[in-house]
């Protein structure tokens, strides 16, 4: 869905930053001007131009990141768990003082001791259900770490190895030409394990966080479809010589967007949005993005 009918929601946050960006450097805050316009005029879905899942351009270029988000995930997950078992927790006390209360006919009584077995048998298998999630998580956490080692070693084994040839043509590297592919094997058996535990589990009810990439502009845009014609403006990044680094700090600001409450936002279709930020610049900055998508 494109045009009028698309919407973009933007925080109070996001909003003061792409007005302070427009006051300090306008022609920066002109480019995610034209990034968001691409995204109201192409849509939203994977396939849209320039839209990647993060989960894919993540697993791509940054596995260890990947690796880091699908904890996240799995640990948002686990809470759900633990509230499962807070809650019996709960419901079990409830039950214990209308016994303990008294004054209840025999049927209601027997009946509320029923009740009562049941919810402290169902909190057992949940306790248990929920320490078994938490101890894989440990053993994830800890396998992780050491996979990211590896990988960021065999990155700089290459590195050092590409910087020798470069001087000597005669030069053999001691190790295998290539060793960062199974660094990159290992992070991507670990995320299908990860994918299969969260499915398991009954998926993460946080909306799916995708990614406008543009790389012409050396732009990478965060947002979240949260309907079919509606999507969160999470967090934007521009020319950086890090993005590794990058998604370490957005990924946490993103996820933190996604928790604000609906009062937090404001909706824009392209013509308030274009009239709020860009007043007099409108039909420039959508002639510009019409070419940056006709282009790439």
């Amino acid at each position: 869905m494109t045009g009028e009918r698309t919407r973009v929601r933007m925080s109070r946050e996001v909003r003061a930053w792409l007005a302070a960006l427009l006051a300090e450097d306008h022609q920066m805050g002109r480019v995610v001007g034209e990034a968001v316009t691409v995204l109201f005029q192409g849509g939203f879905e994977p396939g849209a131009p320039f839209v990647i899942p993060l989960e894919s351009a993540l697993r791509a270029q940054h596995p260890g990141i990947a690796l880091d988000h699908s904890y996240q995930r799995q640990l948002h997950l686990s809470q759900r768990v633990r509230r499962s078992v807070a809650d019996l927790a709960t419901a079990r006390r409830r039950l214990e003082l209308r016994i303990g209360a008294g004054g209840l006919d025999p049927d209601t009584l027997a009946g509320t001791r029923r009740q009562y077995e049941e919810v402290v048998a169902e909190e057992a298998r949940v306790a248990l259900f929920s320490r078994r999630i938490q101890a894989g998580l440990n053993v994830f956490a800890a396998r992780k770490e050491a996979v990211k080692a590896g990988y960021t070693a065999a990155l700089a084994n290459r590195t050092i190895d590409e910087a020798f040839a470069a001087f000597d043509e005669s030069y053999v590297p001691g190790r295998p030409v290539d060793d960062v592919a199974p660094a990159r094997a290992a992070a991507a058996d670990m995320l299908r394990g990860a994918a299969e535990l969260e499915q398991w589990l009954g998926g993460d009810t946080a909306p799916e966080i995708s990614e406008l990439r543009l790389e012409t502009s050396e732009l990478r845009l965060l947002f979240a479809v949260v309907s079919p014609d509606t999507a969160v403006l999470l967090v934007v990044g521009i020319g950086h010589d890090d993005w590794d680094r990058w998604y370490e700090q957005a990924l946490p600001l993103a996820r933190d967007e996604l928790e604000l409450e609906d009062g937090e936002f404001t909706g824009y279709d392209l013509t308030t949005f274009l009239s709020e930020y860009f007043p007099g610049e409108e039909a420039e900055i959508q002639a510009a993005a019409h070419l940056v998508r006709t282009s790439g």
